[in-house]
């Protein structure tokens, strides 16, 4: 992580994620498309999604997320990514394929890895394969739960699942979430595959951008509270000076009620 000297008031809290490691080997036009930005309005330039913007231009990366099969490929170079919160590998198919992938975390350039349908006797990092074929207890990231469904699950930044059984062609992972204070479990089939270890990036959780000008670079628009606007805006609006909310907190548009009858409450 970095950390600044506070020259400024916008430094004095900053602490950004240390990307010097990374570099960039190659640039291959093929890989990388212009990425359309909706802003979060419609067609008619309404807005529909609240605090969404365009933020800085950027180029979206063709990231594989089924892999070639028993193909082994060496890692050319660690990228930042900016539409994800993980870094990015460049990899080079023995078969003369260049694709990127997400970069799992202690792989290292130079290395060579493989996406298996076999079983493997040296259960590396960074490798992948069937869930059929990685003991129980395994630390996995980039899931899929099928053969021919693409990669879904557990690609954030830092992000994790633990194997925990397997039986009946199925297998249980383990979620980070937890869901009221309760454990969330992923099932797959064994002919789903999971990458070994964690995904890359495991310092973001740390970052703080420190102005309000860095989340709008990164496409996000203020969040205003509903008691702080007028009551033409919001039920929760009005009021003289500093007006706690309602009995019953609702949205916007008063269609969803805290406590209505509509969203169960929790029970003792």
């Amino acid at each position: 992580m970095l950390s600044y000297k506070p020259v400024t008031p916008s430094q004095r809290h900053l602490c950004l994620v240390n990307k010097k490691h990374l570099e960039r080997s190659l640039f291959l036009d093929s890989l990388f498309v212009k990425k359309n930005i909706s802003t979060g309005r419609d067609n008619q330039g309404h807005i529909t999604v609240y605090h969404k913007e365009s933020g800085h231009k950027k180029l979206y990366r063709l990231v594989d997320f089924f892999y070639l099969k028993d193909i082994p490929y060496v890692v050319e170079s660690i990228e930042y990514d900016p539409n994800r919160s993980g870094f990015i590998n460049l990899i080079y198919y023995k078969n003369g394929i260049y694709s990127f992938i997400l970069a799992t975390h202690n792989t290292y350039i130079g290395n060579v890895y493989m996406c298996s349908m076999k079983f493997f006797d040296f259960l590396k990092t960074g490798n992948r394969s069937l869930f059929s074929n990685l003991p129980i207890g395994s630390v996995v990231h980039n899931v899929s739960t099928t053969f021919q469904d693409k990669s879904k699950y557990l690609r954030a930044a830092g992000t994790f699942g633990l194997l925990l059984k397997k039986e009946n062609s199925m297998a249980l992972v383990k979620l980070p979430s937890n869901k009221n204070s309760n454990d969330v479990y992923l099932v797959c089939s064994l002919f789903g595959f999971g990458t070994l270890g964690k995904t890359s990036n495991l310092m973001q959780r740390n970052v703080n951008l420190g102005k309000a000008g860095r989340s709008r670079w990164l496409g996000i628009r203020p969040t205003v509270r509903g008691v702080a606007m007028n009551p033409v805006d919001h039920p929760h609006g009005g009021g003289e000076g500093k007006k706690s909310k309602k009995a019953s907190p609702t949205n916007k548009w008063a269609s969803v009620i805290k406590h209505s009858r509509k969203i169960k409450r929790k029970k003792n």
